[in-house]
């Protein structure tokens, strides 16, 4: 799997994640440990996608 795949699977699953802890009703504590979840799952899939452009980027500085 390449970074911009993992990227896009993380950061659906944090989505998929942050519209669960709102359908749900949770306890308060729950609730704060399911959106933390979402925040790191969206940040590391946002990492991945940003070095997949990156790289992508320096890749085609170098055929040009």
């Amino acid at each position: 799997m390449n970074r911009a795949t993992k990227g896009i699977v993380f950061v659906l699953a944090g989505i998929l994640v942050l519209l669960l802890s709102f359908i749900l009703p949770l306890p308060t504590p729950l609730w704060a440990v399911i959106l933390s979840a979402s925040i790191i799952l969206n940040c590391a899939g946002t990492a991945f996608l940003i070095r997949f452009i990156q790289e992508s980027d320096q890749k085609k500085k170098e055929l040009e």
